[in-house]
Protein backbone atom coordinates (compact mmCIF):
# COMPACT_ATOMS: atom_id res chain seq x y z
CA UNK A 1 0.00 0.00 0.00
CA UNK A 2 1.22 3.17 -0.89
CA UNK A 3 2.37 6.09 1.73
CA UNK A 4 -0.69 8.42 0.36
CA UNK A 5 -2.79 5.81 0.39
CA UNK A 6 -2.51 5.09 3.82
CA UNK A 7 -2.46 8.85 4.39
CA UNK A 8 -5.75 8.85 2.86
CA UNK A 9 -7.56 6.14 5.29
CA UNK A 10 -5.75 6.97 8.35
CA UNK A 11 -7.12 10.65 7.74
CA UNK A 12 -10.75 8.96 6.98
CA UNK A 13 -10.57 6.88 10.21
CA UNK A 14 -9.89 9.88 12.28
CA UNK A 15 -12.66 12.15 10.67
CA UNK A 16 -14.97 9.72 11.36
CA UNK A 17 -14.06 9.28 14.82
CA UNK A 18 -14.38 12.83 15.00
CA UNK A 19 -18.15 12.77 13.76
CA UNK A 20 -18.84 9.20 15.99
CA UNK A 21 -17.22 11.49 18.94
CA UNK A 22 -19.44 14.59 17.89
CA UNK A 23 -22.83 12.34 18.00
CA UNK A 24 -21.85 10.53 21.31
CA UNK A 25 -21.38 14.49 22.78
CA UNK A 26 -24.98 15.84 21.00
CA UNK A 27 -22.47 18.23 19.90
CA UNK A 28 -24.60 20.41 16.73
CA UNK A 29 -21.26 21.84 14.14
CA UNK A 30 -21.91 25.22 13.15
CA UNK A 31 -24.52 27.11 11.53
CA UNK A 32 -26.92 25.90 8.56
CA UNK A 33 -23.97 25.55 5.99
CA UNK A 34 -22.75 23.16 4.27
CA UNK A 35 -20.14 21.31 6.44
CA UNK A 36 -23.08 20.81 8.93
CA UNK A 37 -25.03 19.62 6.60
CA UNK A 38 -22.69 17.36 4.95
CA UNK A 39 -21.40 16.34 8.88
CA UNK A 40 -25.75 15.43 9.38
CA UNK A 41 -25.85 13.55 5.81
CA UNK A 42 -22.88 11.56 6.38
CA UNK A 43 -23.27 10.73 10.10
CA UNK A 44 -27.09 9.56 9.32
CA UNK A 45 -25.79 7.45 6.38
CA UNK A 46 -23.04 5.82 8.98
CA UNK A 47 -25.23 5.75 11.76
CA UNK A 48 -22.12 7.65 13.47
CA UNK A 49 -24.74 10.42 14.65
CA UNK A 50 -26.15 7.92 16.87
CA UNK A 51 -25.33 9.24 20.07
CA UNK A 52 -24.64 5.69 21.60
CA UNK A 53 -26.84 6.23 24.84
CA UNK A 54 -27.75 2.52 24.97
CA UNK A 55 -28.01 3.09 28.62
CA UNK A 56 -28.85 6.59 28.66
CA UNK A 57 -32.33 7.81 30.96
CA UNK A 58 -34.06 8.29 27.28
CA UNK A 59 -33.61 4.62 26.12
CA UNK A 60 -37.20 3.49 25.01
CA UNK A 61 -39.44 0.61 25.82
CA UNK A 62 -39.34 -2.23 23.16
CA UNK A 63 -43.13 -2.94 21.59
CA UNK A 64 -43.56 -6.54 20.77
CA UNK A 65 -46.52 -7.90 18.62
CA UNK A 66 -47.87 -11.57 19.06
CA UNK A 67 -50.47 -12.97 16.82
CA UNK A 68 -52.34 -16.32 17.88
CA UNK A 69 -54.17 -17.98 14.87
CA UNK A 70 -57.13 -19.93 15.73
CA UNK A 71 -58.41 -22.58 13.57
CA UNK A 72 -62.02 -23.80 12.79
CA UNK A 73 -61.21 -26.71 14.31
CA UNK A 74 -59.38 -25.60 17.78
CA UNK A 75 -56.18 -25.94 16.86
CA UNK A 76 -54.32 -23.16 17.84
CA UNK A 77 -51.05 -21.52 16.16
CA UNK A 78 -48.58 -18.64 16.73
CA UNK A 79 -47.61 -16.12 13.93
CA UNK A 80 -45.66 -13.26 13.56
CA UNK A 81 -44.88 -10.23 11.05
CA UNK A 82 -40.96 -10.30 10.69
CA UNK A 83 -40.45 -13.06 8.25
CA UNK A 84 -36.73 -13.74 8.92
CA UNK A 85 -36.06 -13.20 5.41
CA UNK A 86 -33.66 -10.43 6.24
CA UNK A 87 -32.24 -8.25 9.29
CA UNK A 88 -33.33 -4.94 7.46
CA UNK A 89 -36.75 -5.81 6.65
CA UNK A 90 -37.59 -7.37 10.33
CA UNK A 91 -35.67 -4.05 11.32
CA UNK A 92 -38.74 -2.11 8.97
CA UNK A 93 -41.48 -4.22 10.48
CA UNK A 94 -40.50 -3.57 14.22
CA UNK A 95 -40.29 0.30 13.05
CA UNK A 96 -43.86 -0.65 12.04
CA UNK A 97 -45.06 -1.83 15.23
CA UNK A 98 -43.59 0.28 17.54
CA UNK A 99 -45.72 3.51 15.50
CA UNK A 100 -48.52 2.23 17.39
CA UNK A 101 -47.06 3.17 20.84
CA UNK A 102 -46.75 6.57 19.20
CA UNK A 103 -49.95 7.09 18.02
CA UNK A 104 -52.47 8.51 20.72
CA UNK A 105 -55.86 8.14 18.88
CA UNK A 106 -57.38 4.85 19.62
CA UNK A 107 -59.20 4.21 16.23
CA UNK A 108 -56.14 5.25 14.17
CA UNK A 109 -54.35 2.42 17.02
CA UNK A 110 -56.93 0.04 16.29
CA UNK A 111 -57.10 0.29 12.06
CA UNK A 112 -53.06 -0.22 13.01
CA UNK A 113 -53.71 -3.20 14.21
CA UNK A 114 -56.61 -4.46 12.67
CA UNK A 115 -54.12 -4.22 9.22
CA UNK A 116 -51.52 -6.15 11.15
CA UNK A 117 -54.40 -9.08 11.79
CA UNK A 118 -55.59 -9.00 8.24
CA UNK A 119 -51.98 -9.28 6.93
CA UNK A 120 -51.72 -12.62 9.30
CA UNK A 121 -55.18 -14.00 8.69
CA UNK A 122 -54.01 -13.45 4.96
CA UNK A 123 -51.65 -15.98 5.41
CA UNK A 124 -54.21 -19.02 7.74
CA UNK A 125 -57.04 -18.45 5.16
CA UNK A 126 -58.95 -21.42 7.11
CA UNK A 127 -58.60 -19.50 10.38
CA UNK A 128 -61.74 -18.23 12.20
CA UNK A 129 -59.78 -15.80 14.20
CA UNK A 130 -56.38 -13.80 15.28
CA UNK A 131 -55.78 -12.61 18.24
CA UNK A 132 -53.20 -9.59 18.25
CA UNK A 133 -51.49 -9.02 21.61
CA UNK A 134 -48.95 -6.36 21.83
CA UNK A 135 -46.46 -6.56 25.13
CA UNK A 136 -43.66 -3.67 25.86
CA UNK A 137 -40.59 -4.66 27.55
CA UNK A 138 -40.20 -2.52 30.57
CA UNK A 139 -36.43 -1.32 31.23
CA UNK A 140 -36.18 0.21 34.84
CA UNK A 141 -33.47 3.35 34.87
CA UNK A 142 -29.94 2.26 36.28
CA UNK A 143 -30.82 3.61 39.62
CA UNK A 144 -34.17 1.29 39.73
CA UNK A 145 -32.29 -1.28 38.93
CA UNK A 146 -29.68 -1.05 41.60
CA UNK A 147 -32.96 -1.28 44.00
CA UNK A 148 -33.88 -4.64 42.61
CA UNK A 149 -36.25 -3.76 40.09
CA UNK A 150 -36.58 -6.20 37.20
CA UNK A 151 -37.36 -5.82 33.27
CA UNK A 152 -40.36 -7.76 32.48
CA UNK A 153 -43.11 -7.57 29.41
CA UNK A 154 -46.00 -5.71 30.20
CA UNK A 155 -49.46 -6.14 28.39
CA UNK A 156 -50.08 -3.18 25.95
CA UNK A 157 -53.14 -3.80 24.12
CA UNK A 158 -54.89 -7.15 23.35
CA UNK A 159 -57.86 -7.85 20.67
CA UNK A 160 -59.38 -10.28 18.46
CA UNK A 161 -59.90 -10.58 14.61
CA UNK A 162 -62.11 -12.56 12.63
CA UNK A 163 -62.80 -12.72 8.71
CA UNK A 164 -65.50 -10.73 7.83
CA UNK A 165 -67.36 -13.13 5.95
CA UNK A 166 -66.74 -15.65 8.74
CA UNK A 167 -68.17 -12.72 11.42
CA UNK A 168 -71.87 -12.37 8.93
CA UNK A 169 -71.97 -15.68 8.41
CA UNK A 170 -71.97 -16.56 12.06
CA UNK A 171 -74.45 -13.69 12.76
CA UNK A 172 -76.76 -14.92 10.29
CA UNK A 173 -76.50 -17.94 11.27
CA UNK A 174 -77.43 -16.72 14.75
CA UNK A 175 -80.64 -14.83 12.93
CA UNK A 176 -78.77 -11.57 13.85
CA UNK A 177 -77.44 -10.90 10.30
CA UNK A 178 -77.97 -7.85 8.04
Amino acid sequence: MGRRRAVLLLTAAAAHIVVVCLGALHVRVGDEGWARRALTYYGLLSGADSGYSFFAPGVGTTLSARFQVNGAKGEIAADALETGVSREADIRVRNIIGMFSLEEDHRVRRSLVASWAGKVLARHPDADSVVVQLDTFELPSMAEYREGKTTGWTLNYRARFVHREKLLRAQQGEGRGP
